[in-house]
């Protein structure tokens, strides 16, 4: 860190020679400026940086002292050292009074007045990293308390907390933010909310990042939401889904605002740009907590990311504090009827990818695994106890499953035909749009289908397969190398002998070689 010097003093010679035949440099400090008095010093620090002031006291128009009482009331951050050829007490007990770093007589000699600088370095330093820690403490409290007025009911007592940590909820809206796909690790998506949110205050809840907008405009809201959605796709190649709940006006609120905000997440499926509001039709008449919401949101996340092990867990776990709890018997059906419009959207979901499968695959085929039979739904309405209802969830759950591990199969096909097409055009130019192109599909859905299917990217999968089919080449013939990196798809044989060399760990010839031997 370099530290910039003001240095003030009436003396043109005095100021000149501190300024000018210092070495500052070997002690990280540098001159930033200087000024004949103490308003001329006021005047620059109010437009300039200076961490430490070095100067005269006694001077016309106003002195060092005042300069000090200056720094001491508006920018306490910085350190003074004092010059004066007057030993005088009044003088060193008016400096303590503004917490000057220093207090030297003049004359000064080069070796004093550098070791009072460097003690305010040390003053300087020690105080950014207390400042820091108590920050740092500061928000973990701050975040903490967010955390529990999430998961409990407003009480009278949260008021002052509030007072204290600087947060008006007298007029807001809240955020929810969740990363595509679901993932754990959220810190990058915190630190650009972080750094492009306006007039909000964010925290983590689970894997969601939940953001207070302290506004009464909505558009402000969604112009802001929309932007970190752009922003995150850009600089982390992944895509955000936001939540955003209705406006708020009380404190007491708060609660069922984060919860609006998770459940609206749902909604982000018929969202183009995956910002969506809360609607009044999701209420179903139902009072959801915020953790109920979390609960139903990480199960139809799990459900999309094929996490089918953590959504039955999740789904036992979910029963289990039920009858823990003795949950009010139409709070459970509401719930486990949430869980069926899950599935049922998962199924939507589903069916818009066999859509593009269509060739592969009969009409009554389809039908029946984009299906969802309505009488689970029925089922949940009607049930007398509590077990009739785990039942029911549990077989829909199953039934889920099983009809997306079926559309899987469906995704091997489409993948086996992409490896059949590479296979057969291996020398080509082959690209993932010529290769979706091929096969009447779009680029995107054959990216995603086929790693999923394959387990690895259609661009991986292109490099490996000419690469075995080089070594094949290598071990079983005379061809030329630059003649088999043609026959393979490689067009430049440097480029050719790096891919393999990556690759194998030997270059072309050397495998050719050890291959012979």
């Amino acid at each position: 860190m370099t530290f910039k010097l003001l240095i003030v003093d009436d003396e043109s010679t005095m100021r000149k020679g501190i300024a000018e035949f210092m070495n500052w440099n070997s002690i990280d400090c540098e001159v930033a400026g200087t000024a004949s008095d103490g308003l001329e010093a006021i005047a620059f620090l109010k437009q300039h940086d200076a961490d430490i002031i070095i100067t005269d006291i006694k001077m016309p128009e106003a002195d060092g002292l005042y300069v000090a009482k200056y720094v001491f009331e508006n920018c306490p951050e910085k350190k003074v050292i004092l010059l004066t050829g007057y030993a005088d007490f009044e003088y060193a007990k008016t400096a303590i009074r503004y917490n000057v770093s220093a207090f030297i007589l003049k004359p000064t000699n080069k070796k004093e007045l550098f070791e009072a600088v460097q003690t305010a370095q040390n003053q300087i330093v020690t105080s950014k990293h207390t400042d820091s820690i108590a920050r740092e403490k500061t928000a973990f409290l701050k975040e903490q308390f967010l955390l529990e007025m999430t998961d409990h009911p407003y009480q009278p007592q949260f008021a002052e907390k509030l007072r204290q940590y600087g947060l008006s909820l007298q007029s807001y809206y809240i955020a929810a933010f969740r990363l595509i796909p679901y993932h754990e690790d959220i810190r990058s998506l915190k630190k650009i909310i972080i750094d492009e949110k306006k007039n909000a205050y964010c925290y983590r809840y689970n894997n969601l990042i939940i953001t207070i907008y302290f506004y009464n405009d909505p558009e402000v809201v969604l112009k802001n939401c929309c932007e970190i959605e752009a922003i995150t796709r850009m600089l982390d190649s992944r895509e955000i889904s936001v939540g955003i709940s209705r406006f708020h006006d009380t404190p007491a609120t708060f609660r069922q605002a984060v919860t609006e905000a998770i459940r609206a997440l749902t909604l982000n499926f018929y969202a183009e740009n995956n910002v969506s509001f809360f609607s009044e039709e999701l209420n179903e008449d139902c009072d959801l907590t915020a953790e109920n919401s979390l609960d139903l949101f990480q199960f139809e996340s799990l459900l999309l990311d094929w996490q089918f092990g953590d959504a039955e867990t999740l789904l036992m776990n979910l029963f289990a504090k039920f009858k823990q709890n003795f949950v009010n018997a139409q709070d459970v059906k509401t719930i486990c009827a949430q869980l069926y419009y899950i599935c049922s959207r998962i199924t939507i979901k589903n069916r818009a990818k066999l859509d593009y499968e269509s060739r592969f695959a009969d009409v009554d085929t389809m039908t029946e695994l984009a299906s969802l039979p309505a009488e689970y739904l029925n089922t949940i309405r009607l049930a007398n106890d509590i077990f009739t209802l785990e039942k029911a969830v549990t077989e829909m759950f199953h039934t889920l499953k099983l009809s997306l591990k079926d559309a899987a199969g469906m995704q091997g096909q489409l993948a086996e035909k992409a490896r059949k097409y590479i296979a057969e055009n291996i020398a080509d130019d082959l690209s993932l749009e010529m290769i979706a192109d091929a096969l009447h599909i779009s680029a995107s859905h054959l990216s995603r289908t086929f790693k999923k299917a394959a387990g690895i990217s259609l661009t991986d999968y292109i490099n490996q397969f000419r690469i075995n089919r080089a070594k094949e080449l290598l071990r079983g013939t005379d061809i030329y190398i630059y003649a088999i990196s043609e026959m393979v798809g490689y067009h430049d044989a440097t480029y050719f002998s790096s891919m393999f060399k990556k690759l194998v760990g030997v270059s072309p010839s050397e495998y050719r070689n050890v291959d012979g031997n």
